[in-house]
Order: C-alpha cells, then structure tokens, then sequence
C-alpha cells in the first residue's frame, strides 16, 4: 500500500508504548488534559432538544494519513473521539416511542450548553432497516435493491450528514451488517459472493454521494463474523491465511469507494473487528485507510484487562496502532447489560487508559441511545424504560412521546457509562482538532426539523444487536442470538467424581442465552444451522453442516485437573474425526485427543489434559466445524476431573 510518508522529526514518546514510535502526545497527555476537565463539572442533565442550542463545533476539513496518524491539510495531528448512535432511519420510524428523531439526537449530542463535545459520531447504516426487516434478524443476501436504497438515504441518512457537518463534527458512515451471515464459506473458502456484490452496491451507491464533505469518513463493513481470526496471525499461519482471504473479499470495497471518493476508509476484520493486527501482516491497498476494532466488558482481553495481547482468542490489537491509525468505533458496558455487562471501575477506566496511550488511536463509544445496548441513556418519559420500542416494519410502535423532542436521562454510577462517556469528552474537547488550538465555535442556532417522512420500502440492515427485550441493534460481540428449545437429548448415565469442576450443565441456569457458564464465565456458539445453539431438555444441541464455533471460558488455573470430560451424543456417531478441538494452545482434530468416540446416545468423551500438552494456567474450550462435516451434536455436560 501507499500513504503518505511521516516526517522523520515524529514527536514526542509514546506513552505506555512497548516501543518509541512516530506518535505525538507524549506521556504526561492525559494527565495534562484532566486539568483542562477539572476547570468545568459535567453537566449530567440532559435537554429535551436543541432549538436555540449552540454547537461547539470544529473545523471538519478533509483528514489523512501519515504514517500511523491522522492528520489535516495544515500537517496537524487529529484524534477524534465521539459516540455512536442508532440507525437514523431506526431511530425515526420508532420516534414516538423513543423519544427523538434522529436529527434531534444530533442537536442534543453536540449542545454545547449542554456540556457536549464529541469531534465525531458514527452512523450505523442497517440492511435490516434499508430492506425493512424484522428488527434483530439477519436479513437475507441482498437485502435491498438500488430503489430501497436511495430512499434510504433520501430520506433518512442525508439530513443526518448535514447536519453533523452544521454542527462541526466528523461523520462516519458505518455499514453495519453481521448478523447470520458468513463472508466465507469456511476457513478455505470460497467467498460469499452475493455479500461481496451486496456490499459493492452499497458503496458505488453511497461513496460518490458524500465524496465532497470532508466530514465523512467510510466505515465499510461493520463486522465480519466468521470465518473469524481466533489467534494472533502473527504467530499462526492459518490465522493469517484467514486475514488473506479477508484481503481478497474486502479489496474490491476499497477500489469501489476509491474510484468515487477520497474520504478516510476504516476497514474492520474477521471475528467481529476483533483483529485488526491482521494489517500488520499485509494492509489493504490504497491511501488513507485506518482499520477498526470493537471490544466489550465480556471479551477475555477485557476480562485481563490487556487490549494488546493477541493470543487471547484474537481479541488484543498487538500494537497496531503503532503502523497505523486505529479507530476503536465499539466499546461500552452496561450493569445486567448481558455480554456487555461491566463497570467503570471493572473496565471503563482500564480501556480509557487504553483509548488515550496514543493519539493514533480515536474512538466512538457504543451507543448513544436509550434502547440500543449498551445504552448511554434512559427515557423517564416511558411508563417503563424497558418496553420495547416495538417492530416498525411488521407491527406497532408505542407511543409514549407525543410531542418531540422528549428528554433522556443520562445513565450514572459504576454500571452506567453515560456520564462517563460525556465527562471525557468534555476532557479531550480541545485536544487533537484539526488547526491550530481551539477553533471558534459556529454561531448557527439550528432549530428543529420536521419530522422526518417513515418511508416504507427501504430495506433494514442486519445489526449487532444484543439480545434485549427491545428491538436494539447490534454491538459488536461474537456471542449468538437467543436460542429456542428443540428436541430432548438423552439423559447421561454416567455420575461424575464428587470434586468434579462443572463447566455448564445445561439445565438452565444460568441459560445458555446468558451466555454465561456454570463458573461465570462467558460462554456463546454461532453459525450452526440452529443459529447459536438450543438448549433443551438439559442438553445444548448443536446441528452444522460445514460450519459453526463453540466455545466456553474457563479463565482460571486447573491444573489440579487433568481430564477434560464431555457428555454428549452424535446423530450419526464418530463426530470426534469432524470437530476441531481448541483448548490451552493445542488446536486439533478432537480425535486426536481422545481415545472415546461419539455415540448415537449419551456418553463420555475424556481428553488427558497433560498428556495432550494443553496449558491449563487459564483456559477455554472451543470447537471449529468448519471440516466438511454434518450432524447434530447434544452435549449435556463439560467438567474438569
């Protein structure tokens, strides 16, 4: 690839660094800025709109890259910092249950009087809502047409760009699929074409509309599930075989918006933009791309708090930001938030240390919206701020504001993020913008618009959504959707050793929908043919056919343990030659860890922990189904011995 060369003369040191590198804001950055913080509280109030309101927006010329940084036209260093909302067309179809229209969100998020600064805010665009499908489903490939689309973007993205752009802040528009669907058909291929051509429309669509404002930025595919990058490719082949294959699938997105637009590209990667230190291997080709990573309070970086680390299932960035600019677009945690279930104390603060070691890292939290989780706000206008917000394309909305804009309540304490969110924001409002020091506010007062038109053939975007009793969207995780029960697996027979460790028994508690195991710990599956995995009757089921992931943490030292232990049965019997087996290092066919084989009813399969190598000082369990393989696996229980 080619960028823009960095000057020699980088800047100063970076802090908490492995390594010196060309970034600019030395180690006393943060500490120096909490200053500037400390000089105004944050207003946590928030107003029902913005009529009158004044923006404290910036300068929004067109940025680009050098080296690992962003830069403006002048050579000055850019970090941007800022939230995401909701789908715009989401947010206007369901106004009148949640509380605004999404160009009031806008207005509220950049009040200044308000206490507000975020430099940018991301858009996610949905094909479940372009296509108009049902909310949280993955809709299906394609998921619109050219018409559904215009209209779209006619009517609900175009007045949202504007108006980021009248009120000083970057943009990025975010194509925002993941959901059941794969972009590979497995580790080797071949490529889901239909998706690569879905996407490319997208994009010579889009691209041109908004190559002019220097205010948008192109985040071109929100998170590509599987095939997922589960290791450090750095160190493991078939991890950077996957990021290869990722190369080819996604380059032509690229050359698509480049031969339309010069706006900054952000690309995410395999296994949920969990691995953006693929491009430390080999970076797509162009100028001006940064690449993007989502993590949450659940994910096992998270959990050791070390974002830098790679071989923890793929999830650290291993310093990639040290080539290359890195834009963390999802983060957030929300107390009984499910996989997003944290704190300040447990994960804010670790990742805001994380966020602010480098300028050549900018971020957007997830989400600024009182129902899309994790929620930044809540709607004290709602009889319960937890009644769903209803389907807009297949159903009803409640009302429960009659008259727009209503107010949000920020969330507060350790288990919400609002006031957090805010408060750095306010921090960092005078650092990194483009120019010289702050620039002069814009004097506009916007006032409200119309309400915006509910066009009813634009297609819906599949999201991230976690599973909530609302229609929220996604959030960028690789747990799977809400299981339903099916069929009952036989009951085991065998008794299990009275010190037994039990890693889930599946009967129910905590539910397999939790994703949570018997020890606590996260636990999810996805891609099967039964989408994430049912459980039923106390027993998870699991049907593939060439495809599918498991996989339950452990997360604590077992070595007093030496036997793995499953209880499960096959439909057809002998899937231990057809499962990979991942746990502690060692990556193998399960058969060849094992001496038991699969039956067609209950039965024990034990793996010699010791004599099989795995490194038990912290574990977890996974299964790959991606072997050419089919059948249904019921697995009742997993426990150490």
């Amino acid at each position: 690839m080619t960028n823009k060369p960095q000057p020699s003369n980088g800047g100063r040191e970076v802090s908490q660094s492995n390594e010196p590198g060309a970034d600019e804001g030395g180690p006393s950055r943060r500490t120096f800025l909490k200053g500037t913080a400390a000089a105004g509280a944050v207003a946590l109030g928030v107003g029902a709109g913005a009529v009158g309101s004044a923006s404290a927006g910036i300068p929004t010329p067109q940025l680009h890259r050098d080296g690992n940084l962003i830069k403006d036209p002048d050579g000055n260093v850019v970090t941007l910092r800022g939230v995401n909302i909701a789908d715009p067309k989401r947010i206007n179809v369901t106004s009148q249950a949640r509380g605004k229209d999404a160009v009031q969100v806008i207005d509220m998020l950049t009040d200044a009087s308000n206490g507000w600064y975020p430099r940018m805010i991301r858009v996610p665009v949905q094909p479940v809502d372009i296509g108009e499908y049902e909310p949280g489903s993955g809709p299906p490939v394609p998921a619109f047409d050219e018409t559904q689309l215009e209209s779209y973007l006619t009517n609900h993205l175009d007045e949202v760009v504007e108006r980021c752009k009248e009120r000083g802040v970057y943009c990025i528009i975010d194509y925002h699929r993941h959901r059941d669907v794969m972009w590979a058909e497995g580790q080797n291929g071949p490529l889901n074409t239909d998706l690569q051509d879905e996407v490319d429309m997208f994009w010579d669509v889009v691209a041109p509309r908004y190559a002019e404002d220097s205010h948008v930025l192109y985040e071109v595919y929100n998170e590509p599930t599987e095939p997922g990058m589960w290791e450090d490719p750095t160190t493991t082949q078939w991890v950077a075989d996957i990021w290869d294959m990722w190369l080819d699938m996604a380059q032509p997105w690229v050359d698509t918006i480049r031969n339309h637009a010069d706006n900054l590209i952000l690309m995410g990667s395999p296994s949920w933009t969990q691995s953006p230190e693929g491009a430390l291997l080999e970076e797509f080709d162009g100028e001006d791309i940064a690449y993007t990573y989502h993590i949450y309070p659940g994910h096992n970086s998270s959990r050791n708090q070390d974002w830098e680390d790679a071989s923890r299932n793929g999830e650290g960035v291993a310093g990639v930001y040290e080539q290359a600019p890195l834009f963390v677009t999802e983060f957030g945690w929300e107390e009984g938030g499910g996989q997003y279930i944290g704190g300040t104390d447990e994960f804010g603060d670790a990742f805001h240390d994380f966020l602010e070691k480098s300028p050549a890292i900018h971020w957007t939290a997830w989400c600024a919206d009182p129902v899309w989780r994790p929620v930044m706000f809540d709607r004290p206008f709602a009889d319960n701020a937890n009644d769903s917000v209803g389907d807009p394309y297949n159903g009803t909305v409640p009302e429960a504001c009659s008259d727009l804009p209503c107010e949000w309540s920020l969330t507060t304490g350790s288990g919400g993020m609002g006031d957090d969110i805010k408060s750095w924001l306010e921090q960092y409002r005078n650092d990194g913008i483009p120019g010289e020091g702050t620039a002069t506010p814009p004097t506009d007062t916007p006032t409200p618009t119309d309400e915006p038109n509910t066009p009813t053939d634009e297609p819906n975007t599949p999201t991230d959504e976690p599973n909530t009793p609302t229609d929220e969207p996604n959030t960028p995780t690789d747990e799977p959707e809400t299981p339903t029960p099916t069929d009952e697996p036989d009951t085991p027979t065998d008794t299990p050793a009275a010190d037994a460790m039990v890693v889930d028994d599946y009967d129910g508690d905590p539910g397999w929908a939790s994703h949570r195991n018997d020890l606590g710990q996260w636990c999810g599956a996805g891609s099967f043919e039964n989408g994430g995995g049912e459980e039923t009757g106390g027993a998870l089921v699991l049907e593939y056919d060439n495809g599918g992931w498991y996989q339950s943490q452990i997360n604590q030292d077992v070595s007093d343990y030496s036997t793995l232990v499953f209880e499960v049965s096959g439909a057809n019997g002998g899937e231990e030659s057809e499962v990979l087996f991942d746990m502690g290092g060692v990556r193998t066919m399960l058969s060849n860890v094992t001496d038991d084989s699969i039956g067609t009813s209950m039965g024990e399969v034990r793996v010699d922990m010791e004599a099989a190598g795995i490194d038990r000082s912290s574990p977890s369990v996974r299964f790959n189904f991606w072997q050419g393989g089919s059948s249904t696996l019921e697995l009742s229980e997993i426990r150490l011995e």
